[in-house]
This record gives structure tokens, sequence and C-alpha cells, in this order.
């Protein structure tokens, strides 16, 4: 293998991170994006090194400054906000999409969905609880409306939006063509 190959394939990932980040509706503290879909579609697609590379470069891009998050926003606010705990969520969760998923194997779609799952649950486990925390030490709020609103808020209405994103993913990774392309980028 080429020693620049995951470079190059973790900053096409970290670009689509970036641009599914600006598209967001904002509803509360944290908005709903496109960013997982790419998050774990870079572990899908590029395995567990390629996704903790693609989101390492994000990250690394956000915290200098660049304007790469959510709102074309960028630097320490951003990464102390109430979005830090899912941004720091996304090199974990993109490699649990790399480690549970093998589109070698005859069951892409039922690995494909366990990986979805993991890496969701993965965001969420750490984003809203960083979220309760945010909420409660510099948003002014009690812990249990704390909770309560990180919950609704951080978790709740985000499932809808997740679960058609993990639908769109399982249809990509399902196609013999994109099927051809993990396994040239894996090998």
């Amino acid at each position: 293998m080429n020693k620049t190959h995951p470079i190059i394939v973790s900053s096409f990932f970290a670009t689509l991170t970036f641009l599914g980040a600006q598209l967001a509706i904002y509803v509360g503290p944290v908005p709903i994006t496109f960013q997982t879909f790419f998050v774990i579609l870079a572990g899908l697609i590029g395995g567990a090194e390629i996704g903790l590379i693609s989101q390492l470069i994000y990250l690394a891009l956000g915290f200098i400054g660049l304007p790469v998050f959510a709102g074309f926003r960028g630097g320490l606010t951003v990464l102390v906000g109430p979005t830090a705990g899912y941004l720091f969520s996304f090199p974990a969760a993109s490699v649990v999409a790399g480690l549970i998923f093998n589109p070698t194997t005859d069951r892409v779609l039922f690995r494909g969905f366990l990986a979805c799952i993991a890496s969701e649950v993965i965001i969420y486990l750490v984003g809203v609880p960083w979220l309760i925390f945010w909420l409660s030490s510099f948003g002014g709020i009690q812990v249990l409306d704390a909770l309560y609103r990180a919950v609704v808020m951080g978790a709740l209405i985000f499932l809808p939006g997740d679960g058609l994103k993990i639908l769109l993913t399982l249809y990509i990774i399902n196609r013999k063509d994109v099927q051809e392309i993990m396994i040239k980028i894996r090998t």
C-alpha cells in the first residue's frame, strides 16, 4: 500500500464531514447535521484506520480555528461548547464502524446495520453526558432539567434523521460498485 493512500482517503472523508456539518438545521444547542453520516461512512468504507485518521484531521482543523464545524465555526469555543461531546466521539464512532463492518462478508447489510447502530450509540454516549454537563455548568440549568433537555434536544430529536441516514448508508454499502471500492481502499 502506498503510504500516502490513507492520508488522501482520510482527507477526503474529513472534507465530507466538514461539508456534512454545513447541512445544519438549528433546533437547539446542538444542530441537526449530516456529519454523522460521513463519520460512520468513513469507517465503513475506509476501515478503522481511515475512519480514525479522517476524524482526527477534521477535529485538528477545527481546533486550529478553521471554520469546519457547523455554521462555519472553528476553534476552542466550539470544542468546549455544547456540541463538544459529539465532536470528540467522532473518531471512536468511525473506528467502531470500521472494526465491525467487513465488505467481503456475505452479511453486508447485517454487519453494516450493527456498525451504524454501535457508532450512533457511541456518539450519543459521549455527546449527551457532555451536553448535560454543559447545560448545567454553563447554561445555568439545574442538573435534572439539564438531563431532560439533553435527552430531548441531544438525542430524541436526532433519532428520525439518524434512522434515515442509516438507511441511506446501508443502501450505499450494499452497492457492488461501492463494495469494490471498499475492498480496494481497505487492502
